[in-house]
């Protein structure tokens, strides 16, 4: 693994572990329709495109 915290695949998994931590606290709060929207930018993150097979390891 890439030790350089600025590398883009690094700051790619740390950006989606952040954003799943948010998804916890925000369902546990209660925010149903923040959690539909942070869920589905989860989702588009994960989505491989332009034919990369391969989705990101977080």
């Amino acid at each position: 693994m890439d030790r350089n915290a600025n590398a883009p695949t690094v700051q790619r998994a740390l950006g989606l572990a952040l954003m799943r931590q948010a998804l916890e606290y925000l369902s546990r709060i209660g925010e149903d329709e923040a959690s539909r929207h942070l869920s589905n930018a989860i989702d588009a993150l994960l989505k491989p495109k332009n034919g990369r097979e391969k989705t990101p390891a977080a």
